[in-house]
Protein backbone atom coordinates (compact mmCIF):
# COMPACT_ATOMS: atom_id res chain seq x y z
CA UNK A 1 0.00 0.00 0.00
CA UNK A 2 1.31 3.44 -0.89
CA UNK A 3 2.12 5.91 1.84
CA UNK A 4 1.95 9.72 1.86
CA UNK A 5 3.31 12.27 4.32
CA UNK A 6 0.74 15.00 5.01
CA UNK A 7 1.96 18.30 6.48
CA UNK A 8 -0.93 20.64 7.29
CA UNK A 9 -2.93 22.11 10.16
CA UNK A 10 -5.40 19.98 12.12
CA UNK A 11 -8.65 21.51 13.44
CA UNK A 12 -10.79 19.93 16.14
CA UNK A 13 -13.92 21.31 14.46
CA UNK A 14 -14.36 22.01 10.75
CA UNK A 15 -13.42 19.81 7.82
CA UNK A 16 -10.43 21.70 6.48
CA UNK A 17 -6.75 20.83 6.02
CA UNK A 18 -5.95 17.41 7.54
CA UNK A 19 -9.54 16.78 8.66
CA UNK A 20 -10.90 15.85 5.20
CA UNK A 21 -7.57 14.53 3.93
CA UNK A 22 -7.37 11.67 6.44
CA UNK A 23 -10.62 9.91 5.39
CA UNK A 24 -10.09 10.72 1.71
CA UNK A 25 -6.69 9.02 1.57
CA UNK A 26 -7.97 6.08 3.63
CA UNK A 27 -10.87 5.52 1.23
CA UNK A 28 -8.43 5.75 -1.68
CA UNK A 29 -6.33 2.96 -0.14
CA UNK A 30 -3.34 5.16 0.76
CA UNK A 31 -1.68 5.16 4.19
CA UNK A 32 -0.92 8.51 5.82
CA UNK A 33 1.95 9.84 7.90
CA UNK A 34 0.49 12.87 9.69
CA UNK A 35 2.67 15.89 10.40
CA UNK A 36 0.42 18.58 11.92
CA UNK A 37 1.87 22.07 11.63
CA UNK A 38 -0.72 23.68 13.91
CA UNK A 39 -3.45 22.34 16.18
CA UNK A 40 -6.64 24.40 16.35
CA UNK A 41 -9.84 23.97 18.34
CA UNK A 42 -11.67 24.91 15.12
CA UNK A 43 -10.80 26.30 11.73
CA UNK A 44 -10.46 30.08 11.57
CA UNK A 45 -13.38 30.90 9.27
CA UNK A 46 -16.15 32.50 11.29
CA UNK A 47 -15.44 31.07 14.75
CA UNK A 48 -14.31 32.97 17.87
CA UNK A 49 -12.05 32.13 20.84
CA UNK A 50 -10.01 29.65 18.81
CA UNK A 51 -7.31 27.73 20.67
CA UNK A 52 -4.14 27.52 18.55
CA UNK A 53 -0.93 25.59 19.23
CA UNK A 54 1.86 25.69 16.65
CA UNK A 55 3.74 22.42 16.32
CA UNK A 56 7.26 23.22 15.08
CA UNK A 57 8.93 21.33 17.94
CA UNK A 58 6.58 18.37 17.51
CA UNK A 59 7.30 18.31 13.77
CA UNK A 60 11.04 18.07 14.43
CA UNK A 61 10.53 15.28 16.98
CA UNK A 62 8.25 13.35 14.64
CA UNK A 63 10.65 13.59 11.71
CA UNK A 64 13.53 12.45 13.93
CA UNK A 65 11.60 9.36 15.03
CA UNK A 66 10.46 8.55 11.49
CA UNK A 67 14.07 8.75 10.32
CA UNK A 68 15.07 6.26 13.04
CA UNK A 69 12.27 3.97 11.85
CA UNK A 70 13.51 4.39 8.26
CA UNK A 71 10.03 5.37 7.09
CA UNK A 72 10.01 6.71 3.55
CA UNK A 73 6.73 7.92 2.02
CA UNK A 74 5.93 7.47 -1.65
CA UNK A 75 4.68 11.05 -1.75
CA UNK A 76 4.40 14.27 0.23
CA UNK A 77 1.49 16.73 0.29
CA UNK A 78 1.99 20.02 2.11
CA UNK A 79 -0.57 22.67 3.00
CA UNK A 80 -0.60 25.33 5.72
CA UNK A 81 2.62 26.20 7.52
CA UNK A 82 2.57 28.47 10.55
CA UNK A 83 5.92 30.07 9.82
CA UNK A 84 8.93 30.06 7.50
CA UNK A 85 10.87 27.81 9.90
CA UNK A 86 8.36 25.02 9.34
CA UNK A 87 8.69 25.43 5.58
CA UNK A 88 12.49 25.23 5.77
CA UNK A 89 12.14 22.08 7.89
CA UNK A 90 9.90 20.58 5.22
CA UNK A 91 12.37 21.46 2.47
CA UNK A 92 15.18 19.74 4.40
CA UNK A 93 12.98 16.67 4.79
CA UNK A 94 12.05 16.53 1.11
CA UNK A 95 15.67 16.90 0.02
CA UNK A 96 16.60 13.77 2.01
CA UNK A 97 13.89 11.61 0.44
CA UNK A 98 14.51 9.42 -2.63
CA UNK A 99 14.22 11.20 -5.98
CA UNK A 100 11.25 8.99 -6.82
CA UNK A 101 9.18 10.62 -4.06
CA UNK A 102 6.35 12.67 -5.56
CA UNK A 103 5.89 16.10 -3.99
CA UNK A 104 2.57 17.96 -4.07
CA UNK A 105 2.29 21.48 -2.64
CA UNK A 106 -0.83 23.47 -1.80
CA UNK A 107 0.80 26.83 -0.94
CA UNK A 108 -1.81 27.91 1.59
CA UNK A 109 -1.07 31.52 2.54
CA UNK A 110 -3.46 33.95 0.83
CA UNK A 111 -6.80 34.57 -0.84
CA UNK A 112 -8.87 37.39 -2.31
CA UNK A 113 -5.81 39.43 -3.22
CA UNK A 114 -4.01 39.45 0.13
CA UNK A 115 -1.87 37.37 2.48
CA UNK A 116 -3.46 35.73 5.49
CA UNK A 117 -3.00 37.59 8.77
CA UNK A 118 0.48 37.23 10.26
CA UNK A 119 2.25 36.25 7.03
CA UNK A 120 4.96 38.39 5.45
CA UNK A 121 7.20 38.45 2.39
CA UNK A 122 9.50 36.01 4.24
CA UNK A 123 6.73 33.40 4.19
CA UNK A 124 6.14 33.92 0.48
CA UNK A 125 9.85 33.51 -0.26
CA UNK A 126 10.01 30.30 1.77
CA UNK A 127 6.96 28.95 -0.05
CA UNK A 128 8.59 29.86 -3.35
CA UNK A 129 11.52 27.63 -2.35
CA UNK A 130 9.39 24.63 -1.45
CA UNK A 131 7.48 24.61 -4.74
CA UNK A 132 10.82 24.25 -6.54
CA UNK A 133 10.82 20.68 -5.20
CA UNK A 134 7.24 19.91 -6.28
CA UNK A 135 5.93 18.03 -9.28
CA UNK A 136 2.37 19.32 -8.72
CA UNK A 137 1.16 22.53 -7.05
CA UNK A 138 -2.35 23.78 -6.21
CA UNK A 139 -2.23 27.59 -5.76
CA UNK A 140 -5.29 29.79 -5.89
CA UNK A 141 -5.03 32.95 -7.99
CA UNK A 142 -3.81 35.14 -5.12
CA UNK A 143 -1.10 32.64 -4.18
CA UNK A 144 -0.06 32.31 -7.82
CA UNK A 145 0.30 36.09 -8.03
CA UNK A 146 2.42 36.25 -4.88
CA UNK A 147 4.67 33.37 -5.91
CA UNK A 148 5.33 34.95 -9.32
CA UNK A 149 5.48 38.55 -8.04
CA UNK A 150 2.55 39.47 -10.26
CA UNK A 151 0.12 42.23 -9.29
CA UNK A 152 -3.31 40.92 -8.35
CA UNK A 153 -5.80 42.26 -10.91
CA UNK A 154 -8.21 44.96 -9.82
CA UNK A 155 -10.74 44.04 -12.50
CA UNK A 156 -12.04 40.84 -14.06
CA UNK A 157 -9.72 37.83 -13.96
CA UNK A 158 -9.37 36.41 -17.46
CA UNK A 159 -8.25 33.03 -18.77
CA UNK A 160 -5.29 34.68 -20.49
CA UNK A 161 -4.17 36.10 -17.13
CA UNK A 162 -4.31 32.75 -15.31
CA UNK A 163 -2.52 31.02 -18.19
CA UNK A 164 0.27 33.56 -17.97
CA UNK A 165 0.46 32.91 -14.22
CA UNK A 166 0.69 29.16 -14.79
CA UNK A 167 3.62 29.52 -17.20
CA UNK A 168 5.44 31.78 -14.73
CA UNK A 169 4.91 29.21 -11.97
CA UNK A 170 6.25 26.43 -14.19
CA UNK A 171 9.49 28.39 -14.54
CA UNK A 172 9.98 27.94 -10.78
CA UNK A 173 10.16 24.16 -11.15
CA UNK A 174 6.84 22.28 -10.94
CA UNK A 175 5.76 20.12 -13.87
CA UNK A 176 2.01 20.47 -13.31
CA UNK A 177 0.35 23.73 -12.25
CA UNK A 178 -3.24 23.48 -11.02
CA UNK A 179 -4.66 26.94 -10.35
CA UNK A 180 -7.85 26.75 -8.31
CA UNK A 181 -10.77 29.14 -8.11
CA UNK A 182 -10.65 30.16 -11.77
CA UNK A 183 -13.94 31.85 -12.70
CA UNK A 184 -15.48 31.12 -16.08
CA UNK A 185 -18.76 32.99 -15.66
CA UNK A 186 -21.29 33.92 -12.99
CA UNK A 187 -22.46 30.30 -13.02
CA UNK A 188 -19.20 28.34 -13.32
CA UNK A 189 -15.90 28.11 -11.47
CA UNK A 190 -13.11 25.56 -11.62
CA UNK A 191 -9.44 24.81 -12.03
CA UNK A 192 -6.89 25.32 -14.76
CA UNK A 193 -4.19 22.72 -15.40
CA UNK A 194 -0.93 23.52 -17.15
CA UNK A 195 1.57 20.78 -17.98
CA UNK A 196 5.03 22.12 -18.68
CA UNK A 197 6.41 19.23 -20.75
CA UNK A 198 3.63 19.41 -23.34
CA UNK A 199 2.90 23.14 -22.95
CA UNK A 200 -0.78 22.16 -22.72
CA UNK A 201 -3.69 23.69 -20.83
CA UNK A 202 -6.84 21.95 -19.62
CA UNK A 203 -9.80 23.65 -17.97
CA UNK A 204 -12.22 21.93 -15.60
CA UNK A 205 -15.39 23.65 -14.43
CA UNK A 206 -18.24 22.99 -12.02
CA UNK A 207 -21.33 24.86 -10.89
CA UNK A 208 -20.68 27.95 -8.76
CA UNK A 209 -22.86 27.88 -5.64
CA UNK A 210 -23.90 31.05 -3.74
CA UNK A 211 -21.95 30.25 -0.58
CA UNK A 212 -18.37 30.17 0.67
CA UNK A 213 -17.54 26.54 1.43
CA UNK A 214 -14.69 26.01 3.86
CA UNK A 215 -12.23 23.25 2.97
CA UNK A 216 -13.06 22.98 -0.73
CA UNK A 217 -9.46 23.61 -1.80
CA UNK A 218 -8.14 21.19 0.82
CA UNK A 219 -10.53 18.50 -0.39
CA UNK A 220 -9.53 19.11 -4.00
CA UNK A 221 -5.80 18.87 -3.25
CA UNK A 222 -6.21 15.70 -1.18
CA UNK A 223 -8.42 13.82 -3.61
CA UNK A 224 -6.58 14.88 -6.77
CA UNK A 225 -3.31 13.81 -5.15
CA UNK A 226 -4.77 10.46 -4.10
CA UNK A 227 -6.09 9.83 -7.61
CA UNK A 228 -2.70 10.61 -9.15
CA UNK A 229 -0.97 8.27 -6.70
CA UNK A 230 -3.41 5.55 -7.73
CA UNK A 231 -2.17 5.84 -11.32
CA UNK A 232 -4.94 8.01 -12.77
CA UNK A 233 -3.84 10.56 -15.35
CA UNK A 234 -3.77 14.07 -13.94
CA UNK A 235 -6.60 15.07 -16.28
CA UNK A 236 -8.81 12.16 -15.16
CA UNK A 237 -7.86 12.84 -11.53
CA UNK A 238 -9.09 16.43 -11.75
CA UNK A 239 -12.25 15.47 -13.60
CA UNK A 240 -13.16 12.87 -10.97
CA UNK A 241 -12.23 15.21 -8.12
CA UNK A 242 -14.46 18.02 -9.38
CA UNK A 243 -17.33 15.55 -9.83
CA UNK A 244 -16.92 14.46 -6.20
CA UNK A 245 -16.73 18.05 -4.96
CA UNK A 246 -19.76 19.11 -6.98
CA UNK A 247 -21.87 16.33 -5.47
CA UNK A 248 -20.71 17.28 -1.97
CA UNK A 249 -21.43 20.98 -2.57
CA UNK A 250 -24.95 20.12 -3.72
CA UNK A 251 -25.54 18.41 -0.39
CA UNK A 252 -23.94 21.23 1.59
CA UNK A 253 -26.12 23.83 -0.15
CA UNK A 254 -29.20 22.04 1.17
CA UNK A 255 -28.06 22.64 4.78
CA UNK A 256 -26.67 26.20 4.87
CA UNK A 257 -26.59 26.25 8.67
CA UNK A 258 -23.94 23.51 8.55
CA UNK A 259 -21.67 25.25 6.03
CA UNK A 260 -19.33 26.76 8.69
CA UNK A 261 -18.46 23.23 9.83
CA UNK A 262 -17.17 22.08 6.45
CA UNK A 263 -18.21 19.87 3.57
CA UNK A 264 -20.35 16.77 4.27
CA UNK A 265 -17.83 14.50 2.57
CA UNK A 266 -18.89 11.53 4.72
CA UNK A 267 -22.01 11.09 2.60
CA UNK A 268 -19.96 10.67 -0.58
CA UNK A 269 -16.92 8.71 0.61
CA UNK A 270 -18.55 5.61 -0.85
CA UNK A 271 -17.68 7.00 -4.29
CA UNK A 272 -14.02 6.67 -3.33
CA UNK A 273 -14.14 3.24 -1.74
CA UNK A 274 -16.05 1.90 -4.74
CA UNK A 275 -13.49 3.33 -7.15
CA UNK A 276 -10.30 2.48 -5.28
CA UNK A 277 -10.96 -0.63 -3.20
CA UNK A 278 -8.41 -3.26 -4.14
CA UNK A 279 -6.85 -6.25 -2.48
CA UNK A 280 -3.73 -5.08 -0.73
CA UNK A 281 -1.08 -7.58 0.29
CA UNK A 282 -0.04 -6.93 3.88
Amino acid sequence: MKKILLANDLPGIGKVALAPAIPIFACCQIETMLLPTVLLSSHTGGFKNIAIAEQTKFMKQSLTQWKELELKPDAVLTGYFRNAEQIELMIETIEKLPESTLVFVDPVMADNGKLYSGFTAEHVEAMRKVIQHAQVIYPNITEACLLTETAYPSGKITMDFTRELAKKLAELGPEHIIITGCPDSEELTGVQLYTKETDAFFDFYKTKYPHHFYGTGDTLAALATACILQEMSIEDALSFTLKFIDEVLQLSSQQPEQIPFGLPIEKKLGMLTTKFTTEVSL
